[in-house]
């Protein structure tokens, strides 16, 4: 239906009506926490006419604040000018005459400032007596159905429960007259942008909206997940978009205050061992962003345990449990109790003859150490190692799978000895043992295959997943036999060359080399 039209300057209402509903879509659009919802947008076929009960019920199902139904009025005798606005007449609760009436006299007062005539906020009732004609209170239904229908439903009953605030307020604007002296209004794009404009500002100021850019819209953290030492500090930064928003305040809390404390401007303190979530809240809209923190006081590997069993003349690399791409093992200060037995260089243990001695790795600006407790056997007999490659106690050049029964074959012991392995299958972190006749650990090394990140003795999507969740920094691979097996071009960095590398492992593109 094209509603009211002047034929003299070939204006139609539907056309100039749904000009102004987008004006004021867009304009509104601007506001933070507004949802503009347009009963249609000029896209409706040319032989179908939205029922005015369905313009009210889109209103019901989408739970609006406000339904707004835009207009022009027009006369037979053209003689009438200026501006109205008709509202609910029900006044069961603040929300449907009163509060609707104050933003109809706000759009009135910024149309008059147009200068279009003010005629009032107005009320119409129905007149038919059928109860279906009233509301839940009793009271009688407003007249305009775009407004009647939003406030209870299209059923033939009373509809919604205006007490419990079901019904949804509309206020129909009649802007002003399509005919007569109002017409310099309505005469083109800009003064329809004008009444748009009149209606949005209106209805920004009665709800106190707030521009997008004014309020904040997300946060960021600068990290996702952190490795720490106790007594370690580190500073996390949030970004707050946009730039413009007005209150850019932050709360931080930490989870567990016991492993990490925050500070107002977002510094950790790394207090004790354990995981804590730090999160990061925005005093305006309260978004938030959080970091997870892990907390280390460890300084040697858990693989390793807390003694180790060396024959003299050989070599053993003390594996570390904290990451060393993030704390250089320079930092750490290595000591023997007895360098007669055994010395210690850079984590690197030289066993010198039988006794024992006790390696201290120690990080002074944290105020940690870790001990550890180094046996060394007297042994004339040399264990040989073929097919695999052993340094400084770590077995490499291993394949897939391998079971313990086929890793042992690769052993040559002297008379007496055994080995012993803890996993059925060797993967990375498999711990080896060599006992003498008096089943005692004479010898122990680590096994470390190249790709296999989780220790399970294959290389798989997990692993895969490992590595891309530590460049991304999702989560950090931690301990160091997890960077040497992710390690994988084993060029010292962990890299998107790494996960590659598996990831043609797996489609059989091409295998892992095990050097």
């Amino acid at each position: 239906m094209s509603g009211a039209v002047n034929n003299q300057y070939g204006i139609v209402e539907r056309d100039i009506t749904l000009k102004v509903a987008r004006y004021l879509r867009d304009f509104l659009n601007q506001y933070d926490g507004v949802e503009v919802i347009m009963t249609h947008d000029g896209n409706l076929p040319s032989n179908y006419e939205l029922e005015i009960s369905e313009r009210g019920m889109i209103a019901r199902r989408n739970q609006a604040d406000l339904l707004v139904s835009l207009h022009f009025n027009a006369t037979e005798t053209d003689s009438l000018n200026g501006a109205e606005v008709y509202v609910t007449a029900n006044k069961l609760l603040p929300k449907y005459n009163q509060e609707s009436t104050e933003l109809g006299n706000k759009i009135l007062n910024n149309l008059s400032k147009l200068g279009i005539a003010n005629r009032g906020v107005k009320t119409r009732l129905c007149n038919d007596t059928d109860p279906k004609w009233e509301y839940s209170d009793g009271s009688k239904a407003d007249y305009y159905g775009v407004i009647r229908y939003a406030m209870k439903g299209d059923g033939e009953d009373r509809g919604a429960n205006l007490a419990n605030g079901e019904g949804i307020p509309g206020i129909l604007i009649e802007h002003c007259f399509i005919r007569g002296t109002d017409v310099k209004y309505i005469n083109s794009d800009a003064a329809l942008y004008q009444l748009a404009l009149a209606d949005g500002q209106a209805i920004v100021e009665h709800y106190g909206l707030t521009l997008k850019t004014e309020r904040v819209q997300s946060i960021s953290l600068d990290s996702s997940y952190i490795e720490m030492l106790t007594n370690e500090s580190k500073k996390v930064n949030a970004n707050i978009q946009p730039n413009t928003a007005k209150n850019k305040n932050i709360k931080w809390t930490s989870s567990n205050e016991k492993v990490a404390t925050v500070s107002n401007d977002g510094t950790i303190k790394a207090m004790g061992e354990g995981r804590a979530t730090i999160t990061a809240t925005t005093e305006d809209k309260g978004l938030q962003a959080k970091v997870e923190i892990n907390v280390t006081q460890s300084i040697l590997q858990i693989e390793n345990g807390k003694e180790w069993n060396m024959i003299a003349g050989t070599t053993t690399k003390l594996l570390t449990e904290i990451n060393p791409i993030t704390y250089d093992r320079k930092n750490i200060e290595w000591s023997s109790s007895n360098e007669e037995v055994a010395t210690v260089k850079d984590g690197i243990v030289t066993a010198k003859k039988e006794g024992e001695a006790t390696i201290t790795a120690k990080m002074k600006q944290y105020n940690i150490q870790d001990e550890i407790k180094i046996h060394i056997h007297g042994n004339n007999e040399k264990i040989e190692i073929d097919s695999y490659q052993e340094e400084q106690g770590i077995i490499t050049k291993i394949a897939e799978k391998i079971s313990q029964s086929e890793f042992k074959k690769h052993f040559k012991l002297p008379q007496g000895m055994t080995i012993q392995v803890e996993q059925e299958t060797i993967g990375s972190g498999t711990k080896v043992q060599i006992v003498d006749n008096k089943g005692q650990v004479i010898q122990e090394y680590i096994c470390l295959l190249y790709g296999d990140v989780n220790g399970d003795s294959k290389i798989t999507a997990v692993d895969y997943t490992l590595i891309k969740n530590h460049i991304m920094e999702v989560k950090k691979v931690t301990s160091q036999i997890q960077n040497l097996g992710a390690d994988v071009n084993q060029d010292n960095k962990i890299t998107a060359v790494d996960y590659t590398l598996i990831k043609n492992h797996i489609m059989d593109v091409k295998k892992i080399e095990q050097k």
